[in-house]
């Protein structure tokens, strides 16, 4: 007999988390492992953000059950009904029919350290053996587990693969495992069309995130001043969902006057075609201790793109600044600039770290392969 699973998602968006499940749930095998998917969130909610997996999940036959619909709740965010509600009655009866929901499954999995957060003080302390929480913010992007209850039992996922980084991110937890799992999903090798261009005054550099205040980007934005010192004609291109001003991005391109050679460009449906079509020749991004900080990273590594990576990690990288490394990360703005300047430039160093980084995910991310660790957690749970 199959297991039936309950995995929450705060909304459909075309986040790290939202990735995630719908890689999942593209790769599970539904004879083993039955699930449903509960979204915090109703349809729409975003004006910015539309709701790109829902479809998707239905297409794929995937059951979908949408919190306010199990609570008789029409205020949107679940969220918001506790800071207007507090401890009220309405809280109290919400949280009984939220307990028989969860009671129909064997596990339950929450897509986000914030998701079980925003959902936690609903659980009963003694409801399950172990919370499964599968890990999308690094520290970095803020205290995340400041509210959880560091005494109760947690299974926790994520992409970290090293003792130093596990015992940093889980800092205080009583009683908790940890599966490592590398952000995965299906490999589709023939979006490899990068090429070294060898135009040496028109070159492009790509930047992929949100625009958001837990989206730094003031190191870019500094590195990008100088290196136009050497190369004025690099332009730089940011693409994600936001407003600039809103994420405070503006007062940057002011005080470093370069406001006009940087273009946000919006949301992008498939990164991977918008690389190959705008013929982006480096790319900078967000990374944590030797990995792309998210599935961006990894889409762009498939185009074959070169990517040179801002490190967030707090801790000791004893790879920092270092252009051998699979995914050069680096704290140092002039080591930063002259390696950018060195692959904008150097067609064999420009090729090397693309085939490495390519070769890389290829063998580390694909979801058909990691698919097999995952189902042997959520089997044992």
């Amino acid at each position: 007999m199959n297991k039936r699973l309950l995995f929450i998602v705060s909304d459909f968006h075309h986040g790290g988390a939202e990735r995630q499940m719908y890689e999942i749930d593209l790769a599970i095998d539904k004879e083993i492992l039955d699930f449903d998917i509960l979204c915090l969130s109703d349809l729409n909610a975003s004006k910015s953000f539309p709701d790109y997996f829902y479809r998707r999940h239905l297409d794929n036959g995937t059951n979908i059950l949408f919190l306010n619909d199990v609570l008789d709740l029409r205020r949107g965010r679940l969220a918001k009904a506790f800071e207007k509600s507090g401890l009220s009655f309405k809280v109290q009866k919400n949280k009984k029919r939220f307990l028989e929901l969860i009671e129909e499954y064997s596990s339950i999995c929450f897509m986000g350290e914030y998701v079980y957060k925003t959902l936690s003080r609903f659980i009963p302390q003694d409801h399950f053996n172990r919370i499964i929480i599968f890990i999308m913010s690094a520290r970095f992007q803020g205290e995340k587990y400041r509210d959880f209850d560091k005494n109760l039992k947690y299974t926790f996922v994520s992409g970290f693969d090293d003792t130093t980084q596990i015992d940093f991110e889980f800092e205080g937890f009583k009683d908790y495992k940890h599966i490592s799992l590398p952000l995965s999903f299906k490999v589709e090798e023939f979006y490899r069309q990068w090429n070294f261009s060898k135009d040496k005054t028109k070159k492009k550099i790509g930047i992929f995130t949100r625009l958001n205040k837990a989206k730094p980007l003031d190191p870019f934005f500094y590195a990008y001043q100088l290196l136009l010192d050497e190369l004025p004609d690099v332009e730089l291109h940011i693409f994600g969902a936001g407003d600039y001003k809103v994420a405070g991005y503006d007062r940057y391109l002011n005080h470093l006057d370069i406001k006009d050679k940087v273009y946000f460009r919006g949301h992008q449906e498939n990164i991977k075609e918008t690389i190959n079509k705008d013929n982006i020749d480096v790319i900078w991004f967000q990374g944590y201790k030797h990995r792309p900080a998210g599935y961006a990273g990894l889409d762009a590594c498939l185009t074959g793109v070169p990517i040179l990576f801002w490190d967030f990690y707090i801790g000791h990288n004893p790879e920092i600044n270092s252009i051998e490394s699979v995914f050069p990360h680096f704290k140092n703005l002039k080591f930063f600039v002259n390696s950018t300047i060195d692959v904008l430039t150097t067609e064999e160093l420009a090729n090397s770290i693309s085939s490495k980084q390519f070769d890389h995910v290829v063998e580390n991310n694909n979801m058909r392969v990691n698919i097999k660790k995952l189902n042997r957690l959520l089997l044992e749970e």
